[in-house]
């Protein structure tokens, strides 16, 4: 008899279905088949022996007519209990945890960002595909590989990488709440073993371990719009040592030692890689670091932030420079150890802050003050009753440290590239038009966005009485401009910035030797007879030890990166984001980065161990299906 075809109306089951419920039906009868009667035990070994039959004979429909009779015969004299149903269901979940749990560590995920640290690249709430097969094959739930190939890693490309032995904190978790786990990270990758990096300009010039410029960092298309600054704050990650020590750490290592000497007071020490020496305040032209500022292009940035004429200084506010605006850009810069000394208060300390830097000003006209709005960015932030907290997943209450935002409807939002989005469900924006009260163009309100939008903390407003905290907003020169937020707001031919300029080099003039003034100016990139400065990346840069690599966030104002837990393990390195899935919109798709090959080792390498599992599956199950399932068993009375 023919089968019946597979569009038949009473198509019934599958040869597969019904050879599946006969092995399962003939483990029940070798277990249980004792408790049946002699004649129900008759019935039901024939049922299973013909329908053995009817599977080696391929006929379908027979077999699916025994095999619904069988499946009805179990239910009917194999009643499970409790247990058989637990025992069932824990059998199939672990399973299936312990092959997602391989799946997820050693072949692909998907992974929701919970930060805004990957700004704008990824934003919170944004879902991706991440491969783990990027570039080596991980040892699932350890931080190690089975193969893995450093020539695979992309500078310039984002990475996903453990939390294990990283100097950050709560890198412990689990999957599904039964296996030990780190955390992973997203980060994009910057440095690889044996390379020199020098920051300039918020961009990043660099040397490999063969002496071969790295261009990369500069030209690629995926690094055009993003910025990066080699610090969050001056003094790093501020640690004492004893009560007359402390050390500062940049990148995880320390670079500067502030010291307390009866004789002496405060002494500075910079660390030269191989012994700690006195800071040398030096305004001619150096050959190796002499103070604090010279280490990985720190002294190329300044921390910024917007003053009106009531909060300069008092001899700033007297002379003829506070004549020319009612707000100012205040630049901190040229971060020292030995002079103007450090400041220790215990207001400061709360917030990590030592150093005393220097301090220049420049006045702000209309016209510089709409530039900064044009080219504005923010955190993510909530609105609710005209007050702005920074938006988190795990959303706490508004206090009164968080700004008053009057006139904005409650709601989520965030500025990028001067653009305001409000943010719906599920992580979906929305732009808003001009007629948003979100781009109210009075000077208080862009003074507001730009000090306290990183953060949405009134710590951060500045205040006559010499308040010393900085936002995380940064000002650097690049070829003659002065940029901020990534944006030339005072170009080179502008009055204001020439005669900014011109008076920086005039203090410095006339200053004392021993108390030399460090202006902030534009030092230009390392580069000499049209080519990147070998010698001085190697001297001033960063270097990346063997087996260690250098990442940092896209939004280096929020992102906890290589500048403050130091350098990543090569075999902490989990994977790279393939695809990004949610939210629907212009990013979706493949992710601003340099593209990682498609085809390399380690995913032919998986894919073919999963091909090989698939066949060697079917083939068994083919096998199977060959062969007789039934056989009688002489049960015992």
């Amino acid at each position: 008899m023919c089968a019946l075809p597979f569009f038949s109306k009473n198509k019934g089951y599958t040869l597969s279905k019904s050879h599946h419920i006969l092995s399962h039906a003939y483990g029940l009868y070798k277990k249980k088949g004792r408790s049946l009667a002699k004649e129900a035990l008759q019935s039901f070994e024939q049922k299973l022996q013909e329908l053995d039959q009817a599977c080696l004979g391929k006929d379908r429909q027979k077999a699916s007519e025994l095999a619904q009779w069988v499946e009805r015969f179990i239910a009917n004299h194999f009643k499970k209990n409790f247990f058989d149903y637990f025992k069932e269901f824990a059998v199939a979940l672990l399973l299936a945890l312990a092959i997602a749990t391989v799946v997820r560590q050693s072949w692909f995920e998907i992974y929701e960002i919970p930060t805004g640290s990957m700004r704008p690249t990824f934003k919170e709430q944004d879902d991706l595909t991440v491969s783990k097969t990027a570039f080596g094959i991980n040892i699932p739930l350890k931080t190690k590989h089975f193969y893995f190939d450093p020539a695979l890693v992309e500078r310039g490309g984002v990475i996903i990488f453990s939390g294990d032995g990283i100097d950050l904190p709560d890198t412990d978790t689990t999957y599904f709440g039964l296996f030990p786990a780190k955390k992973r990270y997203t980060k994009r990758m910057i440095g690889k073993p044996g390379d020199h990096l020098y920051f300039y300009g918020g961009k990043i010039y660099g040397i490999d371990k063969n002496g071969h410029e790295i261009r990369e960092l500069l030209e690629a298309k995926s690094m055009q719009q993003l910025e990066h600054i080699p610090f969050l704050s001056f003094e790093g990650k501020p640690a004492s040592l004893s009560s007359t020590e402390i050390v500062l750490k940049h990148m995880n290592m320390p670079i500067g030692k502030i010291l307390y000497l009866p004789q002496e007071g405060l002494v500075g020490e910079i660390n030269t890689g191989e012994n700690w020496k006195r800071e040398k305040l030096a305004s001619e032209k150096k050959n190796e670091p002499e103070e604090f500022g010279d280490f990985f292009g720190i002294g190329n940035f300044a921390m910024a932030r917007i003053i009106t004429r009531d909060q300069l200084p008092e001899s700033v506010r007297k002379s003829k420079q506070a004549t020319e605006g009612t707000f100012f850009l205040e630049l901190a810069h040229s971060p020292s150890l030995t002079y103007p000394k450090p400041k220790f208060t215990e207001r400061d300390l709360s917030f990590g802050i030592l150093l005393d830097p220097e301090h220049s000003y420049i006045p702000l006209s209309e016209v510089h003050l709409q530039k900064i709005l044009e080219n504005l960015y923010t955190a993510r932030f909530n609105v609710k009753n005209q007050f702005a907290k920074r938006y988190s997943v795990e959303n706490g209450p508004f206090t009164p440290s968080n700004p008053k935002m009057t006139g904005i409807p409650d709601g989520t939002y965030e500025f990028y590239y001067g653009k305001a989005h409000q943010i719906g469900f599920w992580g979906i924006s929305k732009e808003l038009p001009q007629s948003s009260p979100l781009y109210n163009k009075d000077p208080r309100y862009i003074k507001l966005l730009f000090n306290q939008g990183i953060d949405f903390l009134n710590f951060y407003e500045p205040s006559a009485d010499g308040n010393r905290l900085f936002p995380h907003r940064y000002a650097y020169f690049r070829d003659g401009n002065l940029y901020l937020m990534g944006s030339p707001i005072l170009t080179k031919d502008d009055p204001v910035l020439k005669e900014f300029v011109k008076k920086e080099k005039e203090k410095q003039s006339l200053s004392p030797k021993d108390r030399p003034y460090r202006p902030f100016i534009d030092r230009g990139a390392p580069i000499k007879e049209g080519k990147f400065d070998r010698d001085f990346i190697e001297k001033f840069g960063l270097s990346i030890p063997e087996k260690h690599y250098f990442v940092l966030g896209d939004n280096h104002a929020m992102s906890a990166d290589s500048r403050i837990f130091g350098f990543v393990p090569e075999s902490n390195l989990q994977g790279a984001p393939s695809l990004l899935i949610w939210p629907p919109g212009e990013r979706f798709g493949f992710p601003n980065q340099q593209p990682y090959p498609f085809l390399n080792t380690p995913r032919l390498i998986v894919w073919g161990i999963f091909l090989l599992l698939v066949a060697a599956y079917l083939l068994y199950r083919k096998r199977e299906r060959s062969r007789p399932v039934f056989k009688k068993v002489g049960f015992k009375s």
